[in-house]
């Protein structure tokens, strides 16, 4: 069986996963857990795991040096949770199949949004006693990365997905059926925890957001360097026809950032939105 903590961004769902796996080690469960996250949070999940449950016997299957063969599969059991990120997932996927599993958490579980890709399948195709998806955001364009989620937490249970894009993504998305969409989140009611900031039932003591607004001005020789970026831009699209007016905007982008720096996090949407109204 597998469940999505689903709870907003903030609210803990790093340290309530470790909680878990440090109550099934007081448990007697001594086989490892495998720890799936985006390789820019690798060292994050390490490093939470040493703060509040340092009783975790860390391995990181990360990078050039990581173990291969034998060795990793000797090395792993001897640990609580094995961390290793999407981008290795399906590359070192005969590996990890090889390893009899506990569980199986997917931070960001959004990274498998789309079932068609590699590292979808190869988290759909480990085995473990239990499977978790952790996001802030299991659905964030379409009703059919909900879908994704779900077969990889409960295999079938929505059915597959012509079968779940005929009941469900085209009711709810092309029709607004909202009968359809309240007999999902029934079915899915069950696997899912989402918890808000703005329940006040949740912290209590989380004070309201504030938002400022704060403008920077660009020095004068990124203001400068910016400027001769726009000016060529501005000369490719008049040259340029078609789709590949886009290409030049985008391309655009990446040098605009370069020059500007930080102070462009302001300034380069309104020369975006510049450009693209002038093509």
């Amino acid at each position: 069986m597998g469940v999505c903590l689903a709870d907003d961004m903030g609210l803990g769902k790093t340290i309530q996963a470790l909680a878990l796996l440090e109550r099934d080690r007081a448990n007697g469960i001594d086989r490892p857990v495998l720890l799936i996250c985006p390789t820019s949070v690798v060292g994050n999940w390490r490093k939470e795991a040493a703060r509040f449950a340092p009783g975790l016997q860390v391995l990181v299957h990360h990078g050039l040096a990581r173990t291969r063969g034998r060795e990793f599969a000797d090395h792993a059991p001897r640990h609580s949770i094995v961390i290793s990120s999407y981008a290795l997932m399906h590359r070192d996927i005969d590996q990890l199949k090889e390893i009899v599993w506990s569980g199986i958490i997917l931070d960001e579980a959004q990274n498998i949004k789309n079932p068609e890709t590699r590292q979808s399948r190869a988290a759909r195709s480990l085995t473990a006693d239990y499977r978790i998806a952790l996001t802030g955001t299991p659905v964030e364009n379409s009703v059919g990365e909900l879908w994704s989620i779900m077969e990889f937490l409960n295999p079938g249970f929505l059915g597959n997905h012509t079968e779940f894009r005929r009941r469900f993504l085209l009711p709810i998305q092309k029709r607004a059926d909202s009968a359809a969409a309240l007999e999902l989140r029934k079915l899915t009611a069950p696997f899912i925890l989402r918890r808000l900031k703005t329940d006040t039932s949740v912290i209590q003591d989380l004070p309201a957001k504030m938002e400022m607004k704060v403008f920077c001005n660009l020095t004068p020789e990124q203001a400068s360097l910016y400027k001769s970026v726009v000016d060529e831009a501005a000369r490719a699209l008049d040259a340029a026809t078609g789709i590949r007016r886009k290409g030049v905007i985008l391309a655009a982008l990446t040098p605009e950032k370069r020059c500007t720096g930080v102070r462009s996090v302001i300034a380069l949407p309104l020369r975006t939105r510049t450009l693209e109204a002038r093509s």
